[in-house]
């Protein structure tokens, strides 16, 4: 009966275990797929974002062109009503064609008849859109196919009704290649992956500027059926997007490759414009996107900035023919209107180099007054630097219809400052003569912006590839232990009878949890020092004291491993003020490494020196020395970045989160101090921290006694002693009771502090000696608790130890504990032997002597 009662509290231990190993696994898989799928979403989110940012400067580029051919044919309709006879209409008309290079002009009826300038009629099948172009007064633009010819694009607007060579019309079109439209949809992001289509309701392709993924694609709802494997009922519906002119967008997969899909109207005709791209690359083009649209953007500001000079200028052209007072007249509007954009005009004639025109906003935009560059326009190269005087020379030198661009960093001349300026110059003829018209355009805000966006990109890539290094470390130093906790516990359930290996396990299973812990709180130390909210809790420090303490602890982990270990300290001033802990953490973090790479019989040295001192500062360097594995010159440089290792052979079997220099590196950065390190491959290393520190005058006056050591007792200081304790988690409080009946010490537990508070207040003195306060609870916390206890009707309550024992490790949380009233802080996982430390300083009845 006896061995059965000893039994049963080691098999609860056993049962409890297993079950927070499986609910430990369970949290962690429920972890891990909670932020798979979280990625997924953000990914798609962005992807599909950036895909639509792309299709929108197609489109807007594809409307641009469309509208800008209908604006042309709309002036040229009153100029057709005004003509006196068909000779000048052809004359009018044969002269437009060359300068807009469109394939054909086409008069139409209301019944889709035509007639060309050179007379030649026939049939243009306009289908649906001919009743909106004729009946509805609207402006078209449709596939349609001629005889003998391949299949182009019909731009066409209505007119009055007119007459040209006997036939009545009552619109005009002319035609392009369908290349010219495709050109318009293409898009130079993706990697020449990305396709982009105009389509009708039902799926027809109109326009195709596709890649070699969607080559051949005649009909988009059919390839989604036939290749993507979408229901009749997503076919439906997408159609009946399309015909409503909505945006959206949707993923789908052909032969194993994922794609995104972005679409949304075209703003004229019934057109939908959709763009597909590879979801493999639509991330690595995200960043070439606002690129391609500052490109996208200023070509059309420069085109339609160009497109306004030519006009003006061919229009004066005209006008210079009639009155000179007209053309003065359009300069001087020209000149207000040039005032208020970032472009400056010139106008050269190529035979004399005289400048005929240069806009007043010259002086803004470079500092150089329009007088200068009316006598001298090779004056601008002062503000252009090297290579602008042959550069603008070459300019004159151009065949008519050629045109140069370039780009150049110009100097303002009254203020300093750097402007970027977008040059073009090409050659007009004006009555007859050559002239080089220069267009500079500053591109300054521009040219900044994208110097912002490559920085921000830049420290975006950096980030992500930290937040990578991070997981990738993270899931391997994690996993490594808990692999080891999880495997133990099931070797022991297969093994309760043999209490010979179960020791072993235990044994095991307390170092990987110990690892764990180790791991946790270096991450923790390190996320703290990165917000910089570390601190240094400046104490009275026993330098010799210190020392000793820590030379315990490495003496043992070196004779461990058979290892020489020899401290030589030389100081003068042994009591100095500073943080002990932090002091400790260093050293301990450098002898520790200096433990584990030395091979077994190898040799560490510690050496303490004060350097320099005055009245109240004294200043010690710390050396640790080693004749262990050493490490190369690269790693050296990177040796106090988190998260780097030395990838060889003598260092793959020590187990470690690379965290332990950087926290060292950052710890001795806060107190002030310098670190240093020299080491040789195969030779061994040596560090030198240098900190300093204020003088402790008033220990330095005292002559200390040296007090022996007690000797320790037998008995635990738990013996006989009564808690009172406020747990909310079921299995943490049963592993407290557990421990502390094994210390001989008696509990009552409570699972809030709310119930721990209602008991309190009928306690007796004598009847606990001391209270154990979780601080996270439900319905009260311990911090409120223990407020609650000091100011209650209880005198004991104002007396009796409270100790904090939770999980919340931080200074912060150590402050608050003690704000609210409670005596000690205690950090989970239970430590048994930092326990009794505490409890024998607040114990006030002697434990029993054992007998």
């Amino acid at each position: 009966m006896k061995n059965e009662t000893t039994m049963r509290p080691t098999i609860k231990i056993r049962i409890l275990a297993v079950i927070a190993a499986l609910l430990l696994g369970i949290g962690i898989l429920r972890c891990f797929f909670v932020f798979t799928d979280f990625m997924a979403h953000t990914i798609y989110e962005e992807s599909t974002a950036h895909l639509t940012e792309i299709l929108h400067q197609a489109n807007q580029t594809l409307y641009n062109k469309v509208s800008f051919n209908w604006g042309v044919m709309r002036m040229w309709a009153p100029y057709l009503e005004r003509a006196q006879s068909d000779a000048e209409v052809s004359s009018f008309l044969t002269q437009a064609k060359e300068e807009y290079r469109f394939t054909d002009f086409f008069f139409v009826s209301r019944d889709s008849a035509y007639i060309t300038l050179d007379g030649e009629r026939g049939y243009l099948d306009l289908g649906q859109t001919l009743p909106q172009l004729i009946l509805e007064q609207q402006p078209i633009v449709a596939n349609s196919v001629v005889p003998d010819k391949p299949e182009i694009m019909v731009f066409a607007v209505p007119t009055a009704k007119g007459s040209y060579q006997g036939f009545d019309y009552e619109a005009i079109a002319i035609t392009y290649n369908n290349k010219d439209l495709v050109d318009s949809l293409k898009i130079s992001a993706f990697e020449g992956h990305g396709s982009t289509f105009a389509v009708l309701p039902d799926g027809r392709v109109v326009l195709d500027s596709s890649s070699e993924d969607m080559r051949g694609v005649h009909n988009i709802l059919a390839m989604l059926k036939n290749s993507a494997g979408f229901t009749a009922e997503q076919i439906t519906a997408l159609q009946k997007a399309f015909a409503a002119g909505k945006n959206g967008n949707l993923e789908f997969s052909i032969n194993g490759t994922g794609y995104y899909m972005v679409y949304g109207s075209a703003s004229f005709q019934n057109w939908t414009i959709l763009g597909i791209a590879p979801k493999a690359i639509v991330n690595a083009n995200m960043n070439r996107l606002q690129y391609t649209t500052m490109a996208v953007i200023t070509g059309i500001v420069g085109i339609l900035a160009v497109t306004i000079l030519l006009l003006v200028v061919q229009n004066n052209r005209q006008k210079l023919r009639k009155k000179d007072q007209q053309l003065l007249a359009r300069e001087e509007l020209f000149s207000n209107l040039s005032r208020n954009v970032d472009d400056v005009f010139l106008m050269i004639d190529t035979e004399t180099g005289k400048v005929e025109y240069i806009s007043p906003n010259v002086r803004r935009i470079l500092g150089i007054s329009p007088e200068a560059v009316q006598e001298d326009f090779h004056v601008l190269c002062s503000a252009g630097g090297y290579n602008c005087r042959s550069r603008l020379d070459d300019l004159m030198q151009m065949e008519q219809g050629t045109q140069q661009e370039w780009n150049r960093a110009f100097i303002h001349q009254e203020t300093g400052e750097p402007r970027y300026i977008h040059v073009t110059g090409f050659i007009n003829a004006v009555q007859g003569a050559k002239k080089c018209i220069v267009d500079l355009s500053d591109r300054t805000d521009e040219h900044q912006t994208t110097l912002a966006v490559e920085a921000a990109l830049e420290v975006a890539e950096k980030a992500s590839k930290a937040k990578t290094d991070f997981l990738s470390n993270m899931s391997h130093d994690i996993r490594t232990p808990m692999n080891a906790i999880i495997g133990i516990t099931t070797l022991m359930k297969n093994e309760l009878h043999q209490p010979e290996k179960l020791a072993e396990h235990l044994a095991k299973l307390e170092s990987s949890g110990q690892l764990l812990l180790g791991i946790i709180n270096d991450i923790l130390d390190m996320s703290r020092i990165e917000s910089g909210k570390t601190t240094l809790n400046v104490e009275k420090i026993n330098l010799p004291r210190q020392i000793s303490q820590l030379e315990s602890v490495i003496r043992q982990q070196a004779g461990q491993r058979r290892q020489t270990f020899t401290v030589e300290t030389h100081v003068q001033h042994e009591n100095v003020l500073g943080d002990p802990n932090r002091l400790k953490q260093v050293l301990m973090n450098i002898l520790s490494n200096a433990v584990k790479y030395t091979p077994n019989g190898g040799h560490i040295r510690l050496e303490i020196d004060e350097l320099t001192h005055t009245e109240h500062y004294t200043k010690y360097r710390f050396v640790v020395q080693d004749n262990g594995i050493g490490m190369s010159e690269e790693f050296q440089k990177t040796l106090f970045e988190p998260f780097t290792r030395e990838e060889k052979s003598g260092t793959n079997k020590v187990q470690g989160t690379g965290l332990g220099m950087a926290i060292t590196k950052s710890i001795v950065d806060l107190m002030g101090g310098t670190i240093h390190v020299e080491s040789t491959t195969g030779k061994g290393t040596q560090f030198e921290v240098v900190l300093e520190f204020t003088i402790d005058a008033e220990a330095d006056t005292v002559q200390e006694t040296q007090v022996p050591p007690e000797e320790e007792e037998n008995a635990s200081p738990l013996s006989g002693m009564k808690f009172l304790c406020a747990e909310d988690n079921a299995i943490n409080a049963e592993i407290l009771e557990l421990l502390l009946e094994s210390k001989g010490a008696h509990c009552k537990i409570y699972p809030n502090g709310q119930e721990l508070v209602d008991a309190f207040a009928s306690v007796k003195p004598g009847e606990y000696d001391m209270i154990l306060m979780d601080v996270q609870m439900p319905v009260m916390d311990g911090l409120e608790a223990t407020r609650r206890i000091r100011s209650g009707e209880n005198p004991l309550g104002r007396t009796i130890p409270i100790l904090a024992m939770t999980a919340n490790a931080f200074l912060e949380d150590m402050q608050k504990s003690k704000d609210a009233g409670m005596d000690e802080h205690l950090s989970k996982p239970v430590d048994i032997s930092a326990l009794e430390q505490t409890v024998k300083r607040f114990r006030v009845t002697p434990p029993p002597e054992n007998k």
